[in-house]
């Protein structure tokens, strides 16, 4: 074979590797191939998509509130003047009940409904209280002298407006020793001459446990009367 002959085949077989090249190049880099591509794996969006994904949060959204608000927290409007100057009328708070254990001091809201206040059932609304005695302890109220006594211990009370007096008809003797039963506490108001609490035993009495929604942690309104409780 002589030079011209070879040069020939090499020319002829750089143009065929040449051509493929750029098939294969063209069938790469087609952008009507490519846009047939992506057309294939895109879905079209569906109509009132982002309304339904909304309304999904929001339903959820909800959904968590009131689970916390029935097992953890609960926002409860104090009414009336029976815990004044802790609380007062209107005051908002926030109480839990998670977890939960009820103990000396505590302010608890009660649910009222199950309790029997002037021979009425009030259905639907809460008292709030603190809680002065527990299961096993004896309480004992000296009316005369405003003094409450648990165990025998005289309590040191900063937190009441002023000392007890009011005594009627159907409440607790002045002086006489009561155990605290089973399952059960003692509350007073912090108001003690304004407040209907475990000293009328006729209407009120001790406190079941169960009755209890929640130990109030926070005031929370008005924002300018915040405090940690």
């Amino acid at each position: 074979m002589n030079d011209f002959d070879e040069n020939e085949n090499n020319e002829l077989e750089s143009a065929e590797l040449s051509e493929l090249a750029e098939t294969d190049i063209g069938v790469a880099n087609d952008p009507a191939e490519s846009d047939r591509s992506e057309g294939e794996t895109e879905e079209p969006k569906k109509p009132f998509a982002d309304i339904l994904d909304w309304t999904s949060c929001f339903v959820f959204a909800i959904a968590a509130v009131l689970a916390l608000n029935l097992f953890a927290f609960r926002s409860i409007t104090v009414s009336g003047n029976s815990m004044n100057n802790t609380l007062v009328n209107k005051d908002r708070v926030i109480a839990t009940n998670f977890a939960y254990t009820p103990d000396y001091g505590d302010i608890v809201i009660v649910e009222a409904d199950k309790l029997h206040l002037h021979g009425t059932t009030i259905y639907g609304e809460t008292i709030i209280k603190r809680i002065i005695a527990k299961a096993g302890d004896t309480i004992r109220v000296d009316f005369e002298n405003g003094e409450v006594y648990r165990n025998g211990e005289k309590l040191e009370e900063d937190y009441i407006k002023e000392k007890v007096h009011d005594h009627y008809a159907g409440w607790m003797d002045s002086n006489k020793e009561y155990t605290v039963p089973e399952n059960c506490v003692f509350v007073m108001g912090d108001n003690r001459n304004n407040s209907n609490d475990s000293r009328n035993l006729a209407d009120v009495g001790f406190i079941d446990t169960n009755y209890i929604m929640g130990k109030a942690f926070v005031r929370y309104a008005p924002i300018k009367s915040f405090k940690w409780l």
